[in-house]
């Protein structure tokens, strides 16, 4: 019950602080002009995922009881937050950004006590424990998975789809047990918290304008989700195996990762933004937006449902990692010869075009 009242305190605080926000959106510069890689249509409030940081620590703090651990989760996003909200609108350098998330992840870990306590059996071996190293390497969990849904946010819809099929996943895993009631509170209500702001980016009626979600949202979103994966999949009271979160966000940490690698074959920075992600694919293709979007949320899907179901189904982790690898190198190939088609298809069009001069 204290999960469900949650949920709806924080869409009713978001729906809410949506409205009031929007006034402020251009006083503040929390706007987003269409540019080289932007290619919409005028000033666009960035304030979506303010909202529903609002929403979901208003719903939080007064639906349930506020325990160390979470409070400084709130504190940490709160600071995330506001750092996104002063990058849309100053636009701060990558590298001040990454160095904040290391801190912020740090403090969030250390000062929460929670971490990666192991891999799982990923090999087949036995467990996987991380020990003096789990902090370290929640901390790169921390800062993998806010990236990657910030990277993933390249058209209407899709960051908060995306998000919200995890969370919805999320909500289920934890509902098995009764232990997990905060997590659950906070997987239902960011949900609802996203769903005004979803409703406003796709402009669903009553919404009119449309909002996007801005740096503060998507790096929160990746912040909440791998802080209640980590809540989730302690060695005791688990609800979840490690493995099964790979595979609840799997396309934004496949995309990401493989774009990474991709720049960095190429010697340029692995933080530089360019329009090389699975959505300007699919764009490119020849693809609308709509079609993207729900395309890529249907693989999205496919890949939480295949996770689930071995969850529940207690498929062995090493059989669950070994597919997560074999879809990475398949993407990556895929990838690959993808933009090579591309070029080889733009040469060809480009002689044919000289000869018809």
């Amino acid at each position: 019950m204290e999960a469900a009242g949650t949920s709806l305190l924080s869409g009713i605080f978001a729906l809410i602080s949506l409205r009031m926000l929007m006034p402020f959106a251009v006083k503040f510069r929390l706007v987003d002009k269409p540019d080289q890689r932007k290619l919409h249509k005028g000033a666009v409030p960035l304030v979506g995922g303010v909202s529903a940081f609002v929403g979901v620590s208003l719903g939080f703090m007064l639906g349930m009881p506020l325990t160390s651990g979470y409070l400084v989760f709130l504190l940490c996003a709160s600071v995330l937050v506001l750092l996104g909200a002063l990058d849309d609108a100053r636009d701060l350098p990558a590298k001040f950004r990454l160095l904040a998330q290391v801190v912020l992840g740090a403090v969030l870990v250390y000062g929460s006590g929670d971490s990666l306590e192991s891999f799982g059996n990923l090999v087949g071996l036995g467990v996987i424990e991380l020990g003096v190293f789990g902090p370290l390497v929640s901390i790169a969990a921390v800062i993998g998975a806010t990236n990657a849904f910030n990277m993933i946010d390249g058209i209407d819809g899709l960051a908060g789809s995306l998000s919200l099929i995890a969370l919805l996943s999320l909500a289920l895993l934890f509902s098995v047990s009764a232990e997990h009631e905060a997590g659950l509170a906070l997987s239902l209500g960011l949900s609802c918290a996203l769903i005004p702001y979803l409703m406003a980016n796709l402009r669903i009626p009553p919404f009119k304008r449309r909002i996007f979600m801005g740096d503060a949202g998507s790096m929160f979103i990746g912040f909440a989700i791998v802080w209640l994966m980590i809540q989730g999949a302690p060695l005791e009271g688990a609800a979840f195996r490690p493995v099964t979160a790979l595979w609840l966000i799997a396309l934004p940490l496949i995309d990401m990762v493989a774009i990474m690698v991709r720049r960095a074959r190429k010697g340029e920075s692995v933080m530089r933004p360019d329009r090389e992600h699975l959505h300007h694919i699919f764009m490119r293709a020849g693809f609308s937006d709509r079609q993207a979007l729900v395309l890529i949320s249907l693989v999205a899907m496919l890949f939480v449902g295949f996770g689930l179901l071995g969850e529940f189904l207690q498929i062995p982790e090493w059989v669950m990692f070994s597919v997560f690898v074999v879809v990475f190198a398949l993407y990556d190939f895929a990838l690959s010869y993808v933009w090579r088609l591309q070029k080889l298809f733009r040469r060809k069009s480009n002689v044919n075009a000289g000869l018809a001069r």
